[in-house]
């Protein structure tokens, strides 16, 4: 049976949903060894396999594809065909779109579609957004405004991290062998979430965090 497609309720509705996706040995192709194909490179790098297809690097690519970090395969992207781009996406997860040129860009994005890869579009909101993010150990928000303003988006980050400290990775911590210790000291599961907020909700252990990390377990 055909399933209607789904679209927003109005046009000015937000259509992307967050997802948080474990990149690990997922293939991440780069077109593009620019400025932009670094940064994407750069994201990406230390939890995914990162290949850049481009006939030149920056020197911080190059750097990168010395250490290992991306592989890189030297190619004219103006002058491949449709078959090379395709083999370029073979095992691809998702593909990147970061070259100077528009109409090569949105030739990637097509080819992309049908090979059933996804992709990000570095020019405009497409399939994929890739957001700004403050990362904190094991917290990470993630911020984005659909791509319809990035200075909105860095103003947002900004003022997160502000006030988002080391203090919250801290209390991951915290949390999570609060978590395990009560797990085998009590039975009721309503009653350690009441215990783990109220953990959370103490200005004591809080402050006990940025100076003695036993003490605010102690005090836990």
């Amino acid at each position: 049976m055909e399933r209607e497609s789904v679209s927003p309720k109005n046009e000015d509705e937000n259509p992307y949903l967050p997802l948080l996706i474990d990149f690990t040995d997922k293939n991440v192709v780069i077109f593009g060894g620019g400025a932009v194909g670094e940064r994407k490179a750069k994201r990406f790098a230390e939890k995914a396999l990162v290949t850049v297809v481009s006939s030149s690097l920056t020197p911080d690519l190059r750097k990168m594809e010395e250490n290992n970090s991306i592989l890189f395969i030297r190619k004219d992207i103006s002058k491949l065909t449709d078959g090379e781009i395709f083999d370029c996406l073979s095992d691809a997860f998702l593909a990147i779109a970061a070259t100077s040129n528009g109409e090569i860009n949105r030739k990637i994005i097509s080819m992309a579609k049908t090979a059933g890869v996804l992709i990000n579009d570095t020019e405009r909101a497409g399939e994929v957004i890739i957001p700004s993010f403050v990362e904190r150990g094991g917290l990470l928000i993630a911020v984005s405004s659909g791509g319809e303003s990035p200075a909105v988006t860095k103003y947002a980050r900004m003022k997160i991290e502000s006030v988002i400290d080391d203090n919250f990775e801290k209390m991951i911590e915290l949390q999570s062998e609060m978590r395990e210790y009560l797990k085998t000291a009590i039975s009721e599961q309503k009653r350690r979430q009441d215990i783990l907020w109220e953990i959370m909700n103490d200005d004591e252990i809080w402050n006990l965090l940025a100076s003695d990390f036993e003490k605010a377990k102690s005090k836990a």
